[in-house]
């Protein structure tokens, strides 16, 4: 039974050493701060809402980013550096979801990290990884950029009882299919 991953007592405490957002919905993602990632419609999103976003990352854009959060006043999102895998773990595991709205990537690990910490995930169709891993509803919600609407209306529903599905999904997915699955993104990318 996994479903230690989703006690209540161990995400407030989570919280508060990692000083995270305590009584609201959290979404976290994990990215660098370059265009491909989409970074600044995803931060957009988060606008007049009442939960909070924590992305971590580091890249040429933050300047950008933290520009645009000042101007439009959006003070439910949070940048911070990179953290070494068992710290950005133990984050996960404080949050109810992960988001990521990249205009391409061919294989998102940090979905499959999300799923093993027991977080559901809302990705974008151009993730490789979330095509095959994200079963709409059941563990998170795959979304299409220009759907804002459904993005947004996923934001709503998601929730951290899509998490057990998620831990099964990560379980089900090993690095070794992991491999495979990457071995045939790259052969439809590029060719044999």
């Amino acid at each position: 039974d996994d479903t230690w991953l989703l006690q209540k007592k161990n995400v407030d405490e989570l919280r508060e050493k990692y000083d995270l957002p305590k009584g609201k919905k959290l979404f976290v993602s994990a990215s660098q701060f370059i265009e491909r990632k989409n970074n600044i419609e995803l931060i957009s999103l988060f606008k007049g809402r009442e939960d909070f976003f924590v992305l971590y990352g580091e890249g040429h854009l933050q300047e950008q980013y933290e520009s645009y959060i000042r101007h439009n006043k959006i003070d439910n999102v949070i940048l911070r550096p990179f953290v070494d895998k068992s710290e950005l773990f133990e984050i996960f595991k404080a949050a109810d979801a992960y988001i990521t709205l990249s205009r391409k990537d061919i294989f998102g690990h940090t979905i499959l990290e999300a799923f093993a910490c027991g977080l559901p995930v809302i990705s974008s169709d151009n993730v490789e990884s979330a095509l095959e891993f994200i079963k709409d509803g059941e563990n998170g919600f795959l979304v299409n950029l220009e759907n804002e609407e459904k993005i947004k209306k996923s934001m709503d529903l998601i929730d951290k009882s899509m998490g057990i599905n998620a831990i099964k999904t990560a379980k089900y997915n090993t690095f070794e299919n992991s491999g495979k699955s990457i071995y045939e993104a790259l052969k439809k990318e590029y060719g044999e």
